[in-house]
């Protein structure tokens, strides 16, 4: 769905969702002795793209060939945790960027397209020069309202219990956010997405973390902006809604909402094709 909506935003060929979940199939069953052990953390990241790969110069004519392949990779986590159950986990610290916006109002900033994360790169690695772990961007537009993280969302539980996230045509919708929302719901929590005003709201949250497809959900320990810093002590709620999301994902949890696809574990190697009656078929 998240490919459809940026291949419509960008000009290119819808790819037919029989041949992107077969293709996603396909490659983590080509690759599937890669896909970490179980217990270790990580994970198989996959990452479908679609680019124009055929002869042109300039913006018009649109291109006449289209590429999509999907490619996996064996991922650990983005950042630093607990060494042990027992010990508390390493929250990151983010510092709010000033000087630069990560997308324009009526851009493409809810496009997963590789330029918008061209923006992200030197900010974030002058924050690490500077002690940071990660940028925070707010609207461009003000200079007001929280956005998201570098690369992921941003996610937060109010004091008096309410999971938070911004809403924007400008922020890339994250799956991870989405998935933690429905079971947040599920839970009883009452689920706000809306524009949150750093300066009037930041002090409200006692949990701040950033979610996303390689991040998962992390702790922020701390968000910095000017000269004033603001500390998110708890991780309650948010690692316990990690928690349920991360047991479906890893099998230890039954699926009650329907977040998992199943793929064949078994492959032909005479024929060089899946031994299921069909990629695009669960086993």
């Amino acid at each position: 769905e998240r490919m459809r909506r940026g291949a419509e935003a960008l000009l290119m060929p819808v790819v037919p969702e029989e041949l992107f979940v077969g293709a996603v199939k396909e490659a983590v069953m080509r690759n599937r002795e890669f896909i970490p052990p179980y217990g270790h953390s990580a994970a198989m990241y996959i990452r479908p793209v679609l680019f124009a790969s055929g002869p042109m110069l300039g913006l018009a004519p649109l291109a006449q060939e289209y590429t999509f392949l999907v490619t996996v990779m064996p991922a650990g986590g983005y950042y630093k945790k607990a060494a042990s159950a027992e010990q508390e986990e390493v929250g990151i610290k983010a510092v709010v960027s000033e000087d630069h916006d990560r997308a324009a109002p009526r851009g493409t900033g809810a496009v997963k397209a590789a330029g918008n994360y061209a923006a992200d790169l030197n900010p974030v690695h002058t924050a690490i020069k500077t002690g940071y772990n990660t940028t925070l961007y707010l609207d461009a537009k003000e200079q007001r309202y929280v956005e998201e993280f570098s690369v992921a969302n941003f996610v937060g539980v109010t004091y008096d219990g309410k999971y938070v996230t911004p809403k924007s045509s400008t922020i890339l919708q994250s799956t991870t956010n989405m998935l933690l929302m429905q079971i947040a719901k599920a839970r009883g929590l009452v689920v706000e997405e809306r524009p949150i005003d750093f300066e009037a709201e930041i002090g409200n949250f006692k949990e701040v973390g950033m979610c996303g497809t390689a991040a998962v959900v992390v702790k922020v320990e701390s968000i910095t902006r000017g000269d004033k810093t603001y500390t998110f002590d708890s991780f309650d709620t948010i690692a316990s809604l990690r928690s349920a999301l991360t047991s479906v994902q890893h099998g230890d949890a039954p699926d009650e909402y329907g977040f998992m696809t199943e793929v064949c574990n078994v492959f032909d190697d005479a024929t060089d094709k899946p031994a299921c009656d069909s990629p695009y078929e669960s086993a």
